[in-house]
């Protein structure tokens, strides 16, 4: 008896030294490591504080100060305009014997072309006795160019100054050209320029009503 006795308690102890052996105590779990606050934009509390003040905006009082805005615009570009058109005025004014002149030449060699093509139409010669014409006239047109470019030397400052060199140039070129060409049976482009010079001519001579009634 004393001998299984034994024997049973020394079993006992080599199955509580393998049983310790092959299940080891567990772990402790490692703590997480704390969080890092936010980083924060240097710009988030403009930006936030902005949205945060537009949100308050109703769709009324947006409407409101867009549409003040876009007045205000309104009224700066028509003050501008009104500017610009004075300072081209007083200075038309101030060479309107000039452009009167240069009007008066204008319409007197359109209307000696003008009945040339008339005149001419059908004739043999009628070529020739276009190149003859305008020869004649080409030193005027010449003399009238120099009047212009020693009223403005630099341009821009005249409201009707390109219109007189257009009407200049279709007079020394465009305008003979295009009679020339209606001789052959193409009347297109004398149409074409005679639409172009009524439409300089009538800006030049409302302009010039204007400022000859202008009392400034």
């Amino acid at each position: 008896m004393k001998r299984t006795a034994l024997f049973l308690g020394a079993g006992a102890m080599f199955l509580a030294a393998a049983c310790s052996e092959q299940a080891p105590p567990p772990k402790a779990e490692p703590k997480p490591a704390p969080a890092k606050p936010a980083a924060h934009s240097a710009d988030a509390g403009p930006a936030t504080d902005a949205r945060a003040a537009d949100a308050h905006l109703g769709m009324m009082e947006r409407h409101a100060i867009w549409l003040a805005k876009k007045e205000a615009d309104a009224k700066l570009a028509a003050q501008l305009a009104a500017e610009e058109q004075a300072r081209l005025r007083k200075f038309d004014k101030s060479k309107l014997p000039k452009h009167l002149g240069l009007l008066a030449f204008e319409q007197k060699t359109r209307k000696a072309l003008d009945e040339a093509a008339e005149k001419l139409k059908g004739k043999p010669d009628a070529s020739a006795q276009l190149a003859k014409l305008v020869a004649s006239q080409r030193k005027a047109i010449e003399g009238q160019a120099k009047i212009l470019r020693a009223m403005d030397p630099q341009g821009g400052n005249s409201n009707i100054g390109t219109d007189h060199d257009v009407t200049l140039n279709a007079l020394a070129n465009d305008l003979p050209e295009a009679i020339a060409v209606s001789f052959q049976g193409d009347g297109k482009p004398l149409a074409d320029v005679r639409a172009e010079l009524d439409k300089r001519e009538k800006k030049i001579t409302s302009w010039l009503a204007e400022v000859k009634s202008d009392k400034k």
